[in-house]
């Protein structure tokens, strides 16, 4: 039988929603598998900058299903940092012509 104490622990929290914490320009570049069944299929994307975090990584990485498709290997994005529970992470909003074009 479960105590008092651990009833109080499992309750239910409501989700805590996701939070937009900044937004980007960047081109994102296409990371591909190459070698074995899936060749060719794209893992993810990346672009340089974001986070930097303790100046760790100089580039960032959002995931496919995160990212609208399109032609190419490169593309410019605006990009938003969201800030939810487990981690946070990066998602494409929308593609843009990029500078100068």
């Amino acid at each position: 039988m479960p105590t008092q104490r651990a009833d109080r622990r499992a309750s239910l929290h409501a989700p805590t929603p996701e939070r937009i914490v900044g937004r980007e320009i960047v081109k994102l570049r296409r990371v591909r598998q190459y070698g074995g069944a899936d060749h060719g299929f794209t893992l993810m994307f990346s672009f340089e900058g974001g986070t930097r975090r303790a100046e760790r990584s100089r580039h960032s990485f959002i995931d496919r299903e995160r990212v609208p498709d399109f032609e190419g290997e490169e593309a410019w994005f605006e990009v938003e940092q969201v800030s939810a529970k487990p981690w946070s992470f990066w998602r494409a909003v929308r593609r843009l012509e990029g500078p100068g074009g």
